[in-house]
């Protein structure tokens, strides 16, 4: 067989499995076909040509499987590198097959597999462990999945009711966080000086804490409000495009590209855009469930902390957005100044210590939704007096304002962190 042949049965061998591909992903309602095509024909045609050419071409290869310049050599031989590529395919297939099988006996929707499918054929165990990680995040949004993790924890968190959908995208996007620690700890690149792997951390594990925030307040909402428009904007506007953010900073990453202020094409652009967009989306959320919270159906709670998830929530959409926009808006960057030549930075946020950091005042914005009612149940769990546990919450929500608010002026300013020098 002559290198021609090799190349038209390369050709062929693709087209063979994009049948299979398409079956699959565009015709998942007929199960026999997609079935019999991907899990079967296509697959069998395949492996009987990976064992035509290993059987007449193995003898004269050079190499083997003991280390990895064996392998490297193994492949040097045309015939055999074609009898890998087949390999892959076929098997890759199977796989795909397997995923289509198994997200349709789940009853997961078939929308979401497609992506999967795809990452499937272009990566074969990524889309294998996208899969994985898709099914249990489904799993565990069930309601059941949920109470069970709870009916094994202390008897105190045993008692609090919990969004299952939004609690199982926290799950999942802390899932997420292992892959990103591995890449990490791996990757010998930097990108401008920094661990490219750093920033998708960082995102995973604050979008974790704000998931799971909402998770355990929504429900302290009434069932007439989580049923209503305002309640249902609290569940998937939120999810999908925080995933969506995160799944875009992790890809600029792998590439060491900014995900950030990345205007250099009209891609970069409009992506930079609809970041923009996702953020005020997901940003306005805290707000609407401060209404929630502030009606009169909602839990019975105790002043203070009533009025301290109120004032965070309220906080968070309003500094967080303000922030928010003069971060988005800043022609340098999250920096303001001239960047030192040895620029010291706080370790892990990597927050400047010598020039204004804008990231700093959108972080405080964006977490007090968390901070102030902390602060709020330690008030009324230390008093348990309603009125001086209002002053206090009010006070520290005031405060806390105010020194957003001195973060971001500093910062405009060129200062580092809150002004000090």
């Amino acid at each position: 067989m002559g290198s021609l042949d090799f190349d038209a049965a390369f050709s062929a061998a693709g087209a063979l499995a994009m049948a299979g591909w398409a079956s699959m992903i565009l015709l998942p309602r007929w199960r026999s076909l997609s079935r019999r095509l991907a899990g079967l024909v296509i697959p069998t045609i395949l492996s009987l040509g990976y064992v035509v050419l290993v059987a007449v071409h193995w003898h004269g290869a050079s190499g083997g499987f003991g280390s990895l310049d064996q392998v490297a050599a193994l492949f040097g031989s045309r015939p055999l590198l074609l009898a890998g590529w087949v390999h892959y395919l076929a098997f890759d297939l199977l796989v795909g097959s397997w995923i289509l099988r198994r997200s349709q006996a789940e009853a997961v929707p078939h929308g979401l597999v497609v992506p999967v499918l795809l990452l499937t054929f272009l990566f074969g165990p990524l889309g294998y462990l996208a899969y994985v990680w898709l099914e249990a995040s489904i799993r565990a949004a069930r309601e059941d999945r949920i109470a069970r993790l709870q009916a094994r924890l202390p008897a105190w968190l045993r008692a609090l009711e919990i969004e299952p959908r939004l609690m199982a995208a926290a799950l999942a996007m802390l899932a997420l966080a292992i892959p990103t620690t591995l890449a990490a700890l791996i990757d010998p690149r930097l990108f401008q000086g920094v661990d490219p792997w750093i920033k998708p951390l960082k995102f995973e594990i604050s979008i974790a804490l704000y998931l799971a925030t909402l998770a355990l307040l929504v429900p302290l909402t009434s069932e007439r409000f989580r049923a209503g428009l305002a309640g249902r904007y609290l569940i998937w506007p939120v999810i999908v495009p925080l995933f969506l953010e995160v799944f875009y900073i992790g890809w600029r990453a792998s590439r060491l590209e900014a995900s950030h202020y990345n205007a250099d094409d009209a891609l970069g652009a409009a992506l930079y855009t609809a970041m923009g967009i996702a953020a005020v989306i997901f940003t306005l959320a805290p707000a609407v469930l401060a209404w929630g919270l502030a009606r009169r159906d909602a839990a019975a709670l105790p002043a203070p902390l009533r009025l301290s998830l109120i004032g965070g929530l309220g906080l968070t959409t309003l500094l967080g957005l303000v922030s928010g926009f003069a971060l988005g808006g800043s022609p340098t960057g999250h920096y303001v100044g001239t960047v030192p030549p040895a620029h010291a930075t706080l370790p892990l946020l990597g927050w400047s210590l010598e020039i204004g950091d804008l990231r700093v005042p959108h972080f405080l914005g964006l977490h007090a939704l968390q901070i102030v009612p902390l602060f709020g149940l330690l008030v009324w769990t230390a008093t348990r007096h309603a009125t001086r546990g209002i002053a206090a919450v009010a006070l520290f929500a005031t405060a806390y304002a105010g020194i957003t608010l001195m973060a971001l002026a500093a910062a405009l300013r060129g200062r580092p962190l809150l002004g000090w020098t």
